[in-house]
């Protein structure tokens, strides 16, 4: 009896720690899992290299502009085909277009809103996963001898600008750059992007996949947790058809999750659709660039159903 006794209870305690192990070794495969793929997550956040740069070398700027904004001139590195310049205009400005005082308006140019803009892009990546290259302003003494230096094409400025940039102090911005990329704006023309997508699509098997991707997760993010980008929105798509925003100028809260107030969102709404459409016929084209090189995968991407197919045309 005591024998049969002594047999159950080390029956029930071998259960309990078969129990105990199972249970135990199922959440170390859980933990294992789940820090794996937390890693290739941050593989695929740490794709597009982040500037990190402790000095600004004026030697290093290459004199001609690639290109200017309102208030920004990019200018390429001359040593570091990966690097580009953010150059803050100190100069004349556009006629039809006036600075405002106030520290938190988007035309303000101080160090301040420039590190929000930078802070805010991080907490995209961070939150969202929407990488960018936008860089920390650095300051940096800008020489006569470089002012005169400089080069800009016809099409860069407004015919009322004379001087852009003066001897002076300016705030600088390192952006991550390559060749092989393509800016875009919304709303504007996509000529280059369509002829960038014929180039780098029939080499690059995942540049379809990937641009689909970016641009539903950039519907997806900017429709539901960051409305200010659909203002003025801005970015580069590389070779493999992965996105980086370039500008975000119209976000001025360094805090990405923090919702704008409501007559924001009532104004911001008004551009959120029109872009939607816009992301809707950039995915489209994406596919009829697709199709014309690879017409025998037309039909085995019409029956995928995942979260990655185009969507039809709101129209």
């Amino acid at each position: 009896m005591f024998k049969t006794q002594l047999l159950r209870k080390f029956s029930k305690s071998t259960w309990k720690s078969r129990n105990v192990l199972i249970i135990g070794g199922s959440m170390c495969l859980l933990l294992i899992l789940r820090t794996s793929m937390h890693a290739r997550t941050a593989r695929r956040m740490d794709e597009h290299p982040k500037i990190a740069i402790k000095s600004i070398s004026l030697d290093d700027i290459n004199p001609e502009a690639k290109g200017c904004g309102h208030w920004k001139c990019f200018f390429l590195s001359k040593t570091n085909p990966n690097r580009g310049y953010q150059l803050m205009r100190n100069g004349d400005i556009e006629h039809y277009r006036k600075p405002k005082p106030e520290k938190k308006h988007r035309d303000s140019r101080t160090f301040e809103i420039f590190a929000d803009r930078f802070h805010f892009a991080e907490c995209v990546r961070k939150e969202y996963g929407i990488n960018h290259v936008v860089g920390f302003p650095k300051v940096v003494e800008l020489t006569e001898e470089m002012v005169n230096e400089m080069e800009f094409s016809e099409k860069a400025l407004h015919p009322s600008v004379v001087k852009p940039f003066l001897p002076g102090k300016i705030f600088v911005l390192p952006v991550h750059y390559s060749k092989n990329v393509v800016q875009f704006h919304i709303p504007g023309v996509y000529a280059d992007l369509e002829e960038h997508m014929h180039k780098y699509m029939p080499v690059n098997p995942e540049y379809y996949d990937n641009f689909i991707g970016e641009m539903h997760k950039l519907d997806r993010v900017i429709s539901e947790k960051v409305e200010c980008l659909s203002s003025d929105f801005q970015g580069f798509v590389y070779e493999n058809g992965m996105f980086s925003l370039f500008d975000v100028d119209n976000c001025l809260n360094p805090r990405c999750t923090e919702r704008p107030p409501k007559e924001e969102l009532e104004v911001l709404a008004t551009l959120i659709k029109p872009l939607q459409k816009t992301l809707i016929k950039l995915m489209q084209l994406a596919t009829a660039v697709k199709d014309e090189h690879f017409p025998a995968e037309q039909i085995r991407y019409r029956k995928l159903k995942s979260n990655y197919s185009t969507p039809r045309d709101t129209h």
